[in-house]
């Protein structure tokens, strides 16, 4: 059977270690763990890169636990190019996004063209929710692209 493949977005590494959301970091290390099972196809976008390169100094230490935990996990790495932000735009243009969220676009757009069956991230705001979803699922199907489900860790896994 063809192994799921999963966009892991820049808070899934972010809540390994935030110990002030326990059940998020909890379900965010039961998904590591089954990653590094080989239980899953992952990409992670240069988008992630870039956003934890970002940290402000006070979080040095979480920055570089973050990049540490992207070690242990294969991963295909996929860089930002013009068809992804075109697509993110496209996106934005819909209503699915704000144009303040282009980051979140674009790591909807890399993992639509990155043909993933699932982005995994705890953004409720901006991706998690049924505006980023309806606007995904409509521009992906006039673009005839692959549709790409969104989900939070703790619905993807279900239940322990």
């Amino acid at each position: 059977m063809k192994k799921l493949r999963l966009y892991l977005e820049t808070t899934i590494p972010n809540y390994l270690f935030d110990d002030d959301k326990p059940e998020k970091q909890r379900d965010s290390w039961r998904l590591w763990n089954e990653i590094k099972a080989g239980e899953y196809e992952v990409v992670v976008g240069s988008a992630v890169i870039d956003e934890i390169n970002r940290f402000k100094d006070e979080n040095a230490e979480k920055k570089l636990s973050m990049f540490n935990a992207l070690r242990t996990i294969n991963y295909e790495f996929f860089e930002v190019n013009d068809e992804v932000i075109r697509l993110a735009n496209e996106y934005i243009n819909i209503g699915g996004l704000k144009p303040s969220s282009e980051a979140d676009a674009i790591h909807i757009a890399t993992a639509t063209l990155t043909s993933c069956d699932f982005i995994l991230s705890w953004n409720f705001a901006h991706i998690v929710n049924m505006r980023a979803m309806v606007a995904v699922d409509a521009v992906n199907t006039r673009e005839v692209l692959k549709q790409v489900k969104i989900l939070s860790p703790t619905i993807f896994l279900g239940e322990e």
